[in-house]
C-alpha cells in the first residue's frame, strides 16, 4: 500500500496533492488513501473493516484491507465524511457487540461505502 513501487498511497490530501514522491532518482504517482483516519476508537461501531487476532508477539487485531484510493485529481470531488465501513444495514447488525464482524451470519470483512460527487 505505502511502497512507492507498489500502490504509493499517503493518508492526506496535502500530501498527495504532491503529485509525485521522488524515491532514488524516480517519480511515483501517489494515490490518496482517507482509510487511516477509520482505524481505532474514532467514534465507531468497529476499528476496522476486519478482525483477525492470534496468539503471537505480534497481532494488530484490527485491520482495513478493504480500500478506498484516490488519485489527487479526483480529491476535490471526494469528502472524507463520506467514506464509511458499514456496521450495519437495514436495521440489521453485521458486527457482533464487540464491533467484530459477524462471520457466520455475514462475512469477516465489513463493506466500504463512499461518494464521488461531480
Amino acid at each position: 500500500m505505502v511502497a512507492a513501487a507498489g500502490l504509493n498511497c499517503v493518508p492526506t490530501r496535502r500530501l498527495a496533492e504532491r503529485g509525485v514522491r521522488t524515491v532514488q532518482g524516480r517519480e511515483y504517482r501517489l494515490f490518496y488513501n482517507p482509510m487511516w483516519s477509520h482505524f481505532g476508537d474514532a467514534a465507531r461501531d468497529t476499528a476496522g473493516s476486519y478482525f483477525y487476532s492470534r496468539a503471537e508477539h505480534v497481532s494488530y487485531g484490527w485491520h482495513i484491507f478493504d480500500q478506498v484510493l484516490i488519485r489527487p485529481e479526483l480529491a476535490q470531488h471526494f469528502d472524507p465524511r463520506k467514506v464509511e465501513i458499514v456496521a450495519g444495514v437495514c436495521g440489521n447488525s453485521l458486527v457482533h457487540a464487540d464491533g467484530r464482524p459477524d462471520g457466520v451470519a455475514c462475512s469477516d470483512h465489513l463493506p466500504v461505502v463512499f461518494e464521488l460527487e461531480f
